[in-house]
């Protein structure tokens, strides 16, 4: 498969197994873990990122080690391991405001016009 389909399209691709994920919740009455919900939000905003990083030409690390770091929790997660909900909170909490940090640094390097 070319690789080029998914170009400008990974981000709205995770909107969307959001949406699913939420209708299958509601209409079917599943019980969705917190962890695939971060793995989600996670990948969404390494998504935002890269786009970013394609106009800044900056590859900062805080975004893609935050986004690596959330999803290897929700991994770790998946197979079993349980952390408090305070935990967890903190811990998801700390990893989003860091990857919006390295946003926001590489946002500052996309050149004016």
């Amino acid at each position: 498969m070319n690789m080029d389909f998914f170009k400008g399209k990974k981000t709205f691709l995770t909107i969307g197994a959001f949406a699913i994920t939420a209708i299958i919740s509601l209409i079917a009455g599943l019980t969705v873990p917190e962890w695939a919900y971060a793995i989600l939000a996670a990948l969404g905003l390494g998504f935002v990122r890269s786009a970013i990083t394609d106009l800044s030409k900056n590859s900062g690390w805080k975004t893609y080690l935050a986004v690596v770091a959330t999803v290897g929790i929700g991994a770790v997660q998946a197979f079993g391991v349980v952390l408090s909900p305070e935990i967890l909170t903190t811990i998801y909490g700390a990893l989003a405001a860091f990857g919006v940090v390295g946003v926001r640094d590489a946002l500052k390097k996309i050149p004016k016009d």
